[in-house]
């Protein structure tokens, strides 16, 4: 008898760590389930109804691509944010990388007042978006008032200079974070391989070039992809610093969005003054998808291919 306790105890014993493993993989599971899933198909369906509103209530019946159509007239007659978005992507990413990896290189090597930079870069993320968001307005509204009194607005009220104040927001909420993972990734690279360098007579700039880049290519390509996928979706620093009021010259296609997203309730399902209705909405991020997956895939295989190699 004592043995055949001996022989159970352990099966009972994988049985509850089976039991704990299932419920710790089924949270993650449903909840990707429900809210991607679940979610994203009724949008995906939502873009081929319409509403109609009876004596017995809301119902909907099918529209066929009528949504499609209003959603795509919409996008090419108000280019200027799709010409916005495409203009924050290239700033905030192509145009500051080379220096974000600078500085994040100038941080590896422990250099003067390395320190310093790392904590003042990294400042706007410590104090959240918001807190640094008011600064910010601060800095463009009185501050510039004072400094420029002739001026007839503020810095982000400006037709003239808004999007300049926008790029330079955008630059300097996303410094702190991709210096911290560069940063993170020169830490990573095998010292002995630098040090072999170092004892070959490399300098700094030759082990930045051909060392640094090759081997922290990964992290630079993944950071490049996100920020391309977030190219239509991107709105949070806009509306931290407008709200709903920013010029006509400034929105991008995320911040369009997002407010339309958020419209009053009552004109959600037919679409009203200024506002999409949602099924209008919901092909509107079909379309978006549709343009942004290849691009984002066909880049991604080209970086892969023709990038520099650690090898």
């Amino acid at each position: 008898m004592d043995s055949v306790k001996t022989l159970r105890h352990p099966n009972k014993r994988v049985d509850k760590k089976l039991l704990f493993y299932s419920i710790c993989i089924s949270i993650p599971v449903l909840h990707f389930l429900i809210f991607y899933v679940y979610i994203n198909f009724n949008s995906f369906l939502l873009a081929f109804r319409q509403y109609e509103f009876t004596s017995q209530g809301i119902s909907y019946t099918s529209a066929h691509f009528k949504n499609f159509a209003a959603a795509w007239k919409n996008l090419t007659t108000y280019d200027t944010r799709i010409w916005n978005s495409l203009l924050y992507l290239v700033i905030n990413f192509g145009v500051s990388t080379p220096i974000i990896l600078l500085m994040s290189f100038y941080i590896y090597k422990s250099r003067l007042f390395s320190g310093f930079f790392k904590v003042m870069l990294f400042m706007p993320q410590i104090l959240s978006a918001v807190v640094f968001g008011l600064i910010y307005k601060c800095l463009t509204n009185d501050v510039y008032l004072a400094l420029f009194p002739n001026a007839e607005n503020n810095l982000l009220l400006d037709l003239d200079k808004a999007k300049l104040a926008v790029i330079f927001f955008n630059l300097v909420m996303n410094l702190g974070v991709n210096m911290l993972m560069y940063t993170s990734a020169m830490s990573g690279v095998n010292k002995s391989l630098v040090e072999s360098a170092q004892i070959d007579g490399c300098t700094a700039m030759k082990e930045f070039r051909y060392i640094m880049l090759p081997m922290i290519y990964p992290t630079i390509l993944t950071l490049g992809i996100v920020t391309l996928a977030r190219l239509f979706t991107d709105q949070y620093n806009l509306y931290t610093l407008y709200q709903n009021m920013a010029p006509s010259n400034v929105p991008s296609i995320g911040y369009f969005l997002y407010l339309q997203a958020n419209q009053p309730a009552d004109n959600a399902l037919v679409g009203q003054a200024n506002y999409l209705s949602y099924p209008v909405l919901s092909a509107y991020g079909i379309i978006l998808m549709a343009i942004i997956l290849p691009i984002t895939l066909g880049l991604r295989y080209l970086l892969n291919k023709y990038g520099p190699s650690a090898d």
